[in-house]
């Protein structure tokens, strides 16, 4: 009973972070596309769900469970705490959930990043598979930088939030390759569910935000 109560506190924080990490595709693209909508949705939509798939399945995979309270805190706030700092140079917003838009493009440049090192440095992958996963990340890299590109060029020109925008991708990039280069953890059921739910709330917000830009 005593086990159970302690590691309640645990298993909150790490169902919060995976929340977290879900949603923020869903969020970043329906700001984007609400604000600057996208030229090609078709290939949007091919190329963005091949990258929020990768993505998704890297965090239902290899989110462990925190080994403190504390441990947990500091994961989920880990990527968030480099943009709140640019709040000190610059507090005026650039974009309504903004913040989710950047907080995207670092988690997701990292995870992308991350296996694209990985697979060019790690003795696992055949020639083929290196040259695959090099290919399915730089697009996914592409896709997610084309959308979110009128919106960084906006944000590095104000104040410093382009440094602390690359501060937190180099940061997260490093402990995603320690994260990856362990074995996943096995939750295989839960992970399915977790990425078809948050694949399906990724193409309602595209729909959204691209019927709501026409408006």
């Amino acid at each position: 009973m005593h086990s159970a109560a302690s590691r309640s506190p645990h298993s909150f924080l790490e169902n919060a972070h995976l929340v977290y990490l879900g949603l923020l595709p869903a969020l970043a693209t329906f700001a984007l596309l609400r604000q600057y909508g996208h030229p090609a949705p078709f290939w949007l939509f091919l190329g963005g769900t091949v990258a929020v798939s990768v993505y998704l399945a890297v965090v239902a995979h290899y989110t462990s469970p925190p080994g403190s309270v504390i441990q947990g805190v500091l994961v989920l706030l880990d990527g968030p705490l480099w943009l709140l700092a640019s709040h000190f140079t610059a507090a005026r917003p650039v974009l309504t959930l903004g913040f989710a838009v950047e907080t995207f493009v670092l988690e997701g440049s990292a995870v992308w990043l991350a296996i694209l090192w990985l697979a060019f440095t790690s003795p696992w992958p055949t020639r083929g598979q290196r040259w695959a996963s090099a290919g399915l990340m730089l697009i996914a890299v592409g896709v997610i930088g084309a959308l979110a590109w009128p919106y960084l060029q906006t944000a590095f020109g104000v104040g410093l939030r382009g440094f602390w925008l690359l501060a937190g991708i180099l940061q997260a990039v490093i402990v995603r390759v320690k994260v990856l280069a362990r074995s996943p953890r096995n939750a295989h059921d839960v992970s399915i569910l977790y990425i078809v739910g948050g694949i399906a709330a990724w193409i309602a917000a595209l729909s959204l935000g691209i019927v709501l830009h026409g408006e």
